[in-house]
């Protein structure tokens, strides 16, 4: 009982952390642009017309002008490479980061149309069992260098050298392997 409770408690603090620490960050940030947003609202008049609601509103038009702002300047080279900079650092301070962004940038519409490269396939045999694979390289003694895909991104897995007698190639490419996969392995067949 102790064992679940703790592999639940585990597993629940490394689904949240990330979003505990977005939280955590989003809050600091709203904090200090409602500061500026305060001063901003006394200055032009903006707390006396409209009230306290008259902070926020100003606080999201600074928010959308800074966003606006930053989305010209990281077209710039200088700020490109900060950009980048930052994002890595992120990436490997924030599990999933990188997932994230891609994912959010496509549903925006503003990712860059990724080609997916294209590898031969195999089947390796491990054990009692065919395991598909892409071939990434025959050695010149015969041993093949696979790499596993692990649905459904296919883009993580492992990678393995293999002896030759061990690996079977199949007639299909890594993009109908993979269209395979997605059904479940429906499709899939050793020639």
């Amino acid at each position: 009982m102790y064992k679940i409770i703790r592999r639940h408690i585990i597993t629940g603090f490394i689904f949240l952390m990330p979003v505990l620490v977005a939280v955590a960050l989003i809050s600091k940030f709203w904090d200090k642009i409602m500061a500026v947003a305060d001063k901003v609202s006394k200055l032009l008049f903006i707390d006396t017309l409209l009230g306290p609601g008259g902070n926020v509103l100003v606080a999201l038009v600074l928010l959308f002008l800074l966003c606006l702002i930053a989305g010209f300047l990281v077209r710039l080279t200088f700020f490109k490479r900060m950009s980048d900079s930052i994002d890595s650092k992120l990436a490997g301070f924030i599990p999933g980061y990188t997932d994230l962004k891609k994912e959010t940038q496509k549903k925006i519409g503003v990712a860059p149309e990724e080609k997916e490269p294209v590898f031969e396939t195999c089947l390796v045999k491990t054990q009692e069992y065919w395991k598909p694979a892409y071939l990434i390289n025959i050695a010149d003694n015969g041993d093949t260098t696979v790499f596993f895909p692990s649905a459904p991104t296919f883009e993580t897995g492992q990678v393995a050298i293999v002896p030759k007698d061990c690996c079977r190639k199949l007639t299909m490419d890594s993009q109908t392997l993979n269209s395979c996969l997605k059904q479940l392995g429906k499709g899939l067949t050793i020639t």
